[in-house]
């Protein structure tokens, strides 16, 4: 089923996947460190190759990485053309080439298309990256409110610049194991 995507879900996504997945509070993010360095650090990558992929790009990236999430989960495609622009393109792939196995294609390697064989087993391995998103847009949307348009990418190069390589290679993580297929693979 296609959709075609107004302002207003395009807003609103972030609390619909917050109810339906719940979030990181601010200091617990070290249990998702591995995932959340893989994102910022794409993210990061992207800045510096083009500086008007700003903050405000980077929150509408996570708004169309949600939605493509959801997608794949109530088996939807939005239009989201309204949305788009070559800025927020960039981020949100960047950001989904760090978890999404339907955009990396060595994570489908790493992973097995097996372990999405279930509505169960997607929103399974979907919690984590969804978590992380929302805990991306609050600190990205603290940091655009503090420092201006680039706030976000003078507190992460600042915080972790050092440790992210001056590539265009995109990092990501992916689980050992996913809880809903753990049994099943015995």
């Amino acid at each position: 089923m296609e959709k075609k995507i107004k302002r207003y879900d395009f807003d609103r996504i972030s609390g619909r996947m917050a109810q339906k997945f719940g979030s990181i509070r601010r200091g617990e993010e070290d249990a998702h460190t591995l995932t959340l360095f893989c994102m910022e650090s794409n993210l990061l990558k992207l800045h510096r190759e083009d500086k008007k992929r700003d903050s405000r790009r980077a929150v509408e990236a996570i708004h169309i990485c949600l939605l493509t999430i959801d997608g794949y989960l109530t088996d939807t495609t939005y239009d989201m053309d309204a949305f788009l622009s070559e800025e927020n393109k960039a981020m949100a792939r960047g950001l989904l080439m760090s978890f999404d196995p339907f955009t990396n294609e060595e994570i489908k390697h790493a992973l097995g298309e097996e372990r999405f064989g279930s509505a169960d087993a997607m929103e399974s391995y979907f919690e984590e990256p969804v978590k992380c998103l929302l805990r991306l847009e609050k600190s990205v949307e603290m940091w655009l409110k503090a420092r201006g348009q680039d706030g976000y990418f003078q507190y992460i190069e600042d915080l972790m610049g050092d440790t992210v390589k001056k590539d265009t290679k995109m990092e990501f993580a992916v689980p050992a194991e996913l809880p809903d297929n753990a049994e099943s693979q015995k």
